[in-house]
């Protein structure tokens, strides 16, 4: 990581991030490790031998803060290598160090203009970031767990979105599942929906377990099965974010924000991430590539009507429902919101 400098103007809110001289065996243009983090590998002797991946994240410290870092400033973000130790059982600490360091590389992309406008040159506001990380302590671990595993699921679309534009969309969609499905657990009564939607196989886990059991396979086996499109559209309208600033101002090129369309639109969306993930149904053509451009100049949010084809293939307008672009913008807020309502429900300020 090379050596960078942290500075915002006399009262102002906002910092910018620039990169000074590079010390030797670092790269330009990351930021410098501040903390020397570590991942830890061990051995679990004498533990039960069930499986428990209920924390596992797949990063490391410093990886899950550079997620919630991204998701925080809306840029893209990308942890470094960490300094790997293993932990024996008779206490000593083994110490395996990478043999060079590596700068990530974002997949390139083969257009002239970007599929996320803006966002290569951002100034990212550092005002939030206190306050968000500051308030992970009022979580309840496994909040944290599943906020972790959402901000890195929105991470890593933004830092391939320009190259792997189809994988941004999957990945925003995924996000915001993660958010829901945790949200879901924490506010629903499962085994209520489980005796309405599966009622024989409520009753045999009644008859072999009772209400416990019931509970029990409700919230593991069940849970999953429960309506997954309406928990996504439930979750997005609960934790609907404002329109993005500096918008286009042509009516026509903008996404309309009223709830009845935008339900429409993020079904739509739920659609094409199915058919991609069950049916081998590529994204439409037009989601992948460059949004168009509105008559002020600025980046459309949506298709225009009529026609769209690529090859042999045809999509109407309503197929197109929104541009990734806005799409980022949306689940980015959606997560935000629904973070700040977490600790603010354990503890209200």
């Amino acid at each position: 990581m090379s050596f960078t400098e942290l500075r915002s103007e006399p009262n102002s809110k906002s910092a910018i991030i620039t990169a000074l001289a590079t010390p030797t065996g670092h790269e330009a243009g990351q930021l410098r490790p501040v903390l020397e983090l570590a991942s830890w590998f061990r051995d679990p002797v004498g533990e039960s031998s069930v499986s428990d991946s209920k924390a596992w994240t797949g990063l490391s410290i410093h990886q899950e803060i550079t997620a919630l870092l991204s998701l925080i400033l809306g840029i893209r973000l990308r942890g470094d290598d960490p300094i790997i130790r293993r932990r024996l059982p008779d206490g000593c600490i083994n110490t395996y160090k990478v043999a060079g360091r590596i700068a990530p590389n974002a997949p390139a992309s083969p257009w002239a203009s970007p599929v996320l406008p803006g966002l290569a040159d951002a100034q990212a506001d550092f005002a939030p970031v206190r306050g968000y990380l500051e308030s992970l302590p009022r979580l309840e671990p496994q909040q944290t767990v599943d906020l972790v595993r959402a901000a890195r699921q929105y991470a890593d679309a933004l830092w391939m979105a320009e190259g792997e534009p189809e994988l941004a969309w999957l990945m925003l969609v995924s996000a915001v599942e993660v958010a829901a499905a945790a949200h879901q657990a924490a506010t629903v009564d499962y085994a209520l929906l489980v005796k309405a939607k599966f009622p024989r196989s409520s009753e045999a886990l009644l008859a072999s377990g009772g209400e416990q059991l019931l509970v029990e396979a409700a919230t593991t086996e069940f849970g999953h099965l429960i309506g997954a499109t309406s928990r996504f559209l439930a979750f997005t309208k609960a934790f609907l974010p404002e329109p993005p600033p500096g918008r286009t101002a042509d009516p026509g090129a903008q996404l309309p924000w009223s709830w009845t369309k935008m339900s429409k639109a993020l079904n739509t969306v739920y659609g094409h991430r199915s058919s991609r993930l069950h049916g081998g149904v590529a994204f439409p053509w037009p989601l992948l590539i460059p949004p168009p451009v509105a008559d002020d100049g600025l980046p459309a949010e949506h298709f225009a009507k009529g026609l769209h084809g690529s090859g042999d293939t045809t999509w109407l307008a309503a197929d197109l429902p929104m541009t990734l672009a806005i799409f980022a913008h949306l689940v980015r807020g959606v997560l935000l919101r629904w973070w700040t309502a977490m600790a603010d429900e354990l503890n209200p300020r």
